[in-house]
């Protein structure tokens, strides 16, 4: 764990803003993964916590009038980031002791953060703590379907550019009904939902490439990939790269 936290922890710290440019340019329908989870958020909730906003643009999908949105994350410069694109209030704070009231919150959200924060055990402790009876928990997370033919042909080709897929702490494919209920809140959607990011130039390949987790590859893999994908997008047009989402949904 020790070893992935400090990955974690560079990552963000040298990338700020990266998982959010990545995140905010895949589409389904013309809907990006924040969008989706934004939607499962009731228009009766006013004080919404966003876990893990990093440069928080799921906390400003969030964002209406007459709601309260909380953006919280650990790394200082994610944050930072956040201040500088707008919106708020941002707090620095661990997602193991969150600076939360005890159910004083109507819905909690993360973004990501089911697949990098750990323990998960411990995570949710806290969520199901500071939201009140009958309030509402989303996250989104990266999965490996639901994908077509072709679109497996493209992300073995990647894996074998890179070194291997990318990599998150947490395991995606768990089962988490029953760790939800475990913990007090009951699961009542789990979802998935195949977005696309689009390459045309290397530009967009950086932008994808410099949002992954990928902890064993190096430089020179990740140049080779970003080399090919141009060299693809130029020579036949849009390159679109799968990127299936998790959606699960409980409430407490």
């Amino acid at each position: 764990m020790r070893e992935w936290r400090e990955f974690v922890d560079a990552f963000h710290d040298e990338r700020a803003g990266a998982a959010a440019d990545l995140l905010s340019r895949c589409l389904a329908g013309g809907e990006s993964p924040l969008r989706w989870l934004a939607r499962s958020v009731s228009d009766a909730s006013t004080k919404v916590l966003d876990i893990g906003c990093g440069a928080g643009s799921m906390t400003r999908v969030l964002a209406r009038e007459q709601r309260t949105v909380v953006g919280l994350d650990l790394s200082e410069a994610e944050l930072r980031e956040a201040a500088r694109r707008g919106g708020g209030p941002w707090v620095r704070a661990d997602a193991m002791r969150l600076p939360i009231a005890t159910g004083s919150i109507d819905a909690v959200v993360t973004s990501m953060g089911l697949a990098v924060i750990q323990p998960t055990e411990s995570l949710l402790d806290e969520i199901a703590r500071v939201m009140r009876p009958g309030g509402m928990f989303a996250g989104t997370v990266p999965t490996y379907r639901p994908v077509n033919r072709s679109d497996m042909a493209l992300m073995s080709r990647l894996a074998w550019l890179l070194g291997g897929p990318p990599r998150f702490p947490v395991r995606l494919n768990m089962s988490l009904g029953p760790l939800l209920m475990a913990h007090g809140l009951r699961k009542v959607e789990d979802a998935r939902e195949r977005y696309y990011f689009s390459i045309r130039t290397r530009a967009d390949a950086h932008v994808l490439l410099r949002a992954l987790y990928l902890p064993s590859a190096s430089d020179s893999r990740i140049r080779r990939t970003e080399d090919c994908l141009t060299a693809r997008a130029e020579e036949c047009g849009p390159v679109k790269v799968p990127i299936p989402f998790r959606r699960v949904v409980a409430i407490k």
